[in-house]
């Protein structure tokens, strides 16, 4: 009997932590002033990665996407490479209602230097971006060896990227830092912007927050806050192509979903309740460009007005959708 009740609980708690449906990331990789050369890597490489990870990914560059409805159909946001307002005084306002109903938060390099007059995002990501010195090599540190975001780094790694420093220490906003840099391995340079706050030691460089403040008030029937996850790095397309930074950014962003605080896994006021994994609706009137790795196709606008994710006879492929992104084309229109 012993072993049938072992195995009853067993399942229950497998259940309890598993996605019931495929969560959806809405990533958003809209600028207003510098703009990454890697931005279309970024599109491409995290479409090819879909399957893997069992997410789907829609990307886009308009802001008329960030509004209650509309983000209430995804489990999870995605700041990646962006610069300057990237949205006006409604999409913050919409954004805080999704952090406040269990929305999931994830940064991607210059995601931490953009929305700089918004106090709901600075809170969600831990702390914005300042200065850098020149881009060169530089050796990280691990500081974690259990959270999924560095469980499968090495203890110390060198590569090429901008070493970020921060307006603020993220510690300040309950972050857990992961990622640290030897600061005796890459030569110091650049200035402040401003009289900011100290950043803390170490150097910040990734780290997560389990409750961000980003989510406070709760809204009424929300079950708990969505996590956090932010990674300074991401700077080169080469680095999108490393497959250990895409376990670095994979192991933070499953581990922000599997804070079980959205529709995927049977809970919350937001993300995906449809436990089918392909033909899912994306929002009305929009096209999406979640790319599933087995079929390497992009939705399209259907003709009722709906974009369909993980038809193989669809038209654009995952190159194609970083090309339109890499010339300024929002996929989401």
């Amino acid at each position: 009997m012993l072993p049938v009740l072992a195995f009853i609980y067993l399942a229950a708690f497998i259940m309890s932590t598993s996605a019931q449906s495929t969560p959806h990331i809405l990533v958003y990789t809209a600028t207003k002033g510098y703009r990454h050369e890697s931005i279309p890597a970024a599109i491409d490489v995290l479409g090819q990665q879909a399957d893997r990870w069992n997410v789907s990914f829609t990307f886009t560059e308009d802001p008329s996407m960030f509004t209650t409805d509309t983000l209430s159909q995804f489990d999870g946001v995605m700041f990646a490479l962006n610069s300057g307002e990237v949205l006006d005084d409604d999409g913050q306002a919409a954004l805080q209602t999704f952090f406040q109903s269990g929305g999931v938060y994830t940064g991607v390099h210059s995601g931490s230097a953009c929305l700089y007059n918004d106090t709901n995002y600075a809170q969600a990501v831990g702390a914005l971006f300042d200065y850098h010195p020149e881009l060169q090599s530089a050796t990280f540190e691990r500081l974690n060896d259990t959270h999924p975001a560095t469980k499968n780094l090495p203890d110390r790694f060198t590569w090429e990227e901008e070493v970020y420093n921060f307006r603020s220490d993220p510690r300040s906003n309950d972050a857990v830092i992961l990622l640290t840099v030897d600061e005796n391995s890459y030569q110091h340079g650049g200035s402040s912007t401003g009289d900011y706050p100290d950043q803390g030691t170490p150097h910040p460089i990734a780290w997560y927050i389990e409750s961000p403040k980003s989510a406070l008030p709760l809204q009424a029937d929300a079950p708990r806050a969505g996590r956090s996850f932010y990674t300074s790095l991401g700077h080169l397309n080469t680095t999108w192509q490393n497959d250990t930074f895409i376990d670095h950014l994979m192991g933070g962003l499953t581990w922000a979903l599997e804070g079980r605080s959205t529709r995927a896994y049977g809970v919350g006021l937001v993300g995906n309740s449809s436990a089918e994994e392909d033909g899912k609706s994306t929002p009305s009137g929009t096209t999406s460009a979640s790319v599933s790795e087995s079929s390497g196709a992009a939705a399209t606008s259907g003709a009722a007005g709906q974009s369909r994710v993980g038809s193989s006879n669809m038209g654009l492929t995952a190159a194609a959708v970083a090309g339109a992104i890499g010339a300024g084309i929002a996929l989401v229109l």
